[in-house]
């Protein structure tokens, strides 16, 4: 087992707004790049572009939290283009994490078993 905290946001994506969605990822996947424990970045259309899943893996609590202190200020501007249907977090997660996304939809996930490479 690893110290990665990792999510997975599941949203449908509002009636015509892919195109702003798309033009808004290159913006959020530009800023996180730059996060040298950012480890995944993933954004994602279904087949007809009506759900969005965004996968993200970081090294650890402390990275997530960073990442959400640089994208929280604009966290609101997705939400304008999206619904979100689920939010599922998995991973070492810190109380730290859990306090600073307490007001988030987020279900917790517990490892019991398994591996990463």
């Amino acid at each position: 087992m690893t110290d990665n905290v990792y999510w997975v946001l599941v949203a449908n994506v509002n009636e015509g707004k892919q195109e702003a969605l798309r033009k808004l990822a290159s913006k959020f996947v530009a800023q996180t790049q730059s996060e040298l424990r950012a480890l995944a970045y993933e954004w994602s259309f279904s087949d007809d572009a009506s759900r969005l899943h965004i996968y993200e893996r970081y090294t650890d609590s402390e990275a997530a939290l960073a990442h959400l202190a640089k994208v929280g200020p604009v966290l609101g501007e997705l939400l304008a283009l999206v619904t979100p249907v689920r939010l599922d977090c998995y991973g070492r997660v810190s109380d730290a994490f859990r306090d600073a996304t307490k007001d988030l939809p987020m279900v917790y996930y517990t490892q019991f078993d398994g591996f990463t490479r």
